[in-house]
């Protein structure tokens, strides 16, 4: 039977635990270690070639701290996992921030498994199969020689109290049958939950931008993301398709390079904030299915408890905050603020934060504020006027200014403004209805009062970004003037922009001529560069390093340097 008619289904694995992990800190004789894991789908051989298989995706658990015998209870939900099966490739880890980190061991894991399920079992996955816990031995080979020294000589110091025998706990149940895709996604796997975040405070870039706490931000949204919605670089120099591919000398550091800016930025660590979104205790966790909220009649309600955290992760847009975006193939979003004043530029490229992945879904530029809505008085003719939930279009350019307690009000008082504004994968524009309607599902930003997916040339969305720009001004100016910009959290938003001086406010003033001035220039150049881009966007999403419209790229820009 062809892969895309097998039965598919919806899968919870968790990773229970994990014991006797090698030491990589002979210090405190102990480990920080975490799973990495990588699951693959098994084909049934009809399939066809390997090419056309189903893509691999990829989970990481949190760090468990100075242990060898790590409790995790981390749950991944995925769906679109057919009847055959599924390979998963667990790797064990010691987080190291200060070094790459020590790989402990591997164990490659098969459900079903011929070797352990009964032969009817082995046949496939049905509704109502799970296999329960199950202990897998973590192959130590695979892991770093210095972690298997460090084991043996804490064995021989504690004369046996650090066992060897590493294993990992993992469990895995099918919770019911997968959503038919059509088309391109009809043999997608992916993921569907939980909505995890996480939060890394990078050292580095709060160093060198001299904020007060830079932050980068991981959330997790519902799957699956619209096979539109999948772009690749575009090569608009032979520079960055030797960069992407590591090939030759100059691509090949280039590539390091932005792998070590990631990893800087995107920084585990014991600050680090791992947490699912409205996730209670252990002790108070209710018995879940897995699926999405919805209410008695099946129909899917807006998850709100989502929409408050990614409000929550953005300070609610607080200070004219803009961020840098790219959402990954499985709907991983990654995001950091961003603006000139963070001087740094490996901050804004959407290669960094794609850890230069050649393919994503889509990137660009957002910010969120407050949803305008209509204050008319009723009409002279009778009509009704409109209700206080309606949105004013008149009301756009109103002046964006924070509320005093942003946090107190609903997810439907915000909206969220998203943009293709990103020179390295130059999204198509056309897209922008997928990836509203993508961020628009209930299980995803549905709760939000309005979600604007924009072009980033539209001169109403430069206009808006532009006022943001003066809002943080005026809300960061007493910073500003001491070379100081800062992360304010929302709690403290709200006073900071009252207690600039009259110099500073001219100081100001005069900054805002000039940059009008500047903006002006700008918009004045971007009829040619627009069309650049668009020739750039249209290629982006088939561009291929040795197609011949990527030759005759490069020899265009040869002969234009000569």
């Amino acid at each position: 039977m062809p892969l895309a008619q097998v039965p598919r289904y919806i899968c919870e694995i968790v990773f229970h635990s994990a014991t006797n992990v090698p030491l990589a800190d002979l210090n405190d004789l102990a480990s920080d270690p975490y799973i990495a894991a990588t699951l693959s789908p098994t084909s049934s051989g009809a399939s066809g070639p390997k090419s056309n298989t189903p893509r691999s995706i990829s989970f990481r658990t949190p760090t468990a701290r100075r242990t060898l015998n790590p409790t995790f209870n981390a749950r991944w939900i995925v769906s679109g996992i057919p009847a055959t099966g599924f390979v998963l490739v667990v790797y064990l880890y010691d987080e190291d921030p200060g070094d790459h980190d020590d790989k402990l061991g591997k164990a490659v894991i098969r459900f079903p498994d011929p070797n352990r399920d009964n032969a009817e079992e082995s046949r496939g996955l049905k509704e109502g199969w799970d296999s329960g816990e199950r202990e897998y031995k973590i192959h130590k080979r695979h892991g770093s020689l210095r972690t298997r020294i460090g084991t043996f000589v804490a064995k021989a110091v504690t004369r046996g109290g650090v066992g060897h025998r590493v294993r990992v706990l993992v469990s895995v149940r099918v919770l019911g049958p997968a959503p038919r895709l059509d088309g391109e996604d009809a043999e997608l796997v992916y993921t569907l939950g939980p909505h995890i975040f996480v939060r890394h405070f990078s050292p580095l870039a709060t160093h060198l931008t001299s904020v007060k706490s830079f932050i980068a931000n991981r959330l997790q949204l519902t799957g699956p993301v619209p096979s539109s919605l999948r772009h690749r670089y575009v090569g608009f120099a032979p520079f960055v398709k030797a960069m992407f591919r590591a090939r030759g000398i100059e691509g090949i550091l280039l590539n390091r390079a932005l792998h070590k800016q990631h990893r800087a930025i995107y920084k585990w660590d014991k600050n680090t904030i791992w947490g699912v979104v409205g996730e209670a205790p252990d002790d108070e966790k209710p018995q879940q299915d897995g699926h999405t909220n919805g209410d008695a009649s099946g129909k899917e309600t807006p998850n709100e408890a989502f929409a408050k955290k990614f409000l929550e992760m953005t300070a609610y847009g607080t200070e004219g905050r803009i961020f840098t975006y790219v959402i990954l193939l499985d709907g991983e979003w990654r995001f950091t603020e961003t603006g000139e004043e963070f001087a740094i530029q490996l901050l804004s490229k959407h290669t960094m934060h794609a850890d230069v992945a050649v393919e994503i879904a889509y990137s660009g530029e957002f910010f969120v504020r407050r949803v305008r809505k209509s204050s008319h008085p009723a009409k002279a003719n009778g009509e009704a006027p409109q209700t206080d939930g309606a949105i004013a279009e008149q009301d756009d350019d109103a002046s964006d200014t924070d509320y005093p307690d942003p946090s107190s009000l609903l997810p439907s008082e915000f909206e969220l403004v998203i943009d293709n504004d990103s020179g390295t994968y130059r999204p198509s524009k056309d897209l922008l209805p997928a990836l509203e309607s993508f961020l628009s599902r209930p299980s995803n930003l549905g709760a939000l009062g309005r979600i604007r997916a924009m072009d980033g040339f539209d001169e109403r969305l430069k206009r808006w970004k532009e006022q943001r720009q003066e809002v943080k001004k005026r809300a960061r100016g007493g910073d500003k003037a001491k070379g100081v910009v800062r992360q304010a959290s929302v709690s403290s938003s709200s006073g900071s922009s009252s207690t600039s001086s009259s110099s500073e406010g001219e100081r100001q003033a005069a900054e805002g001529v000039r940059e009008d001035a500047e903006a002006e220039k700008r918009r004045s150049e971007n009829g040619q560069e627009k069309k650049a881009l668009e020739e750039d966007g249209r290629r982006a999403q088939e561009n291929e390093d040795d197609d011949e419209a990527a030759r005759d790229e490069e020899r265009n820009l040869d002969a234009g340097q000569k």
